[in-house]
């Protein structure tokens, strides 16, 4: 037997609504989390190719600018060694900054239900 249009949309209004606030959290914490995990992975890797460490180590030893005497030489493994040292050490602030960012994402949604009971209902007074 058919039902009446507004039986129907309310039907499918509160299957979706339930359906949305009950799922979202396994959502989050499942695929969510998953796509979450890529994104900073993606981030990082970008961030580190543009630091390139690694090819300012497989230069180390070679001098820059053509210069093969032995003050280019001291200059050149010296200064890199400075720019090894300090963009290591901004690929670590980065790092730490992700990882704190990355803990974020799975502790947000219980303190934001923790403050909507505390704030919109005054439950923990």
């Amino acid at each position: 037997m058919a039902q009446p249009l507004v039986v129907q949309a309310a039907k499918l209004f509160l299957v979706d609504l339930v359906g949305g606030v009950l799922g979202f959290p396994v959502w989050w914490y499942s695929r969510g989390a998953v796509r979450w995990s890529h994104f900073m992975w993606d981030w990082y890797a970008s961030y580190r190719a543009t630091l390139a460490v690694d090819v300012w180590v497989k230069n180390l030893f070679v001098p820059m600018y053509g210069s093969y005497d032995i003050a280019g030489r001291l200059i050149s493994f010296f200064m890199r060694l400075v720019m090894i040292f300090l963009r290591s050490f901004l690929l670590l602030i980065v790092s730490i900054f992700l990882m704190i960012v990355y803990t974020i994402y799975y502790i947000l949604p219980p303190v934001v239900v923790a403050a909507l009971l505390y704030h919109g209902l005054g439950l923990f007074a």
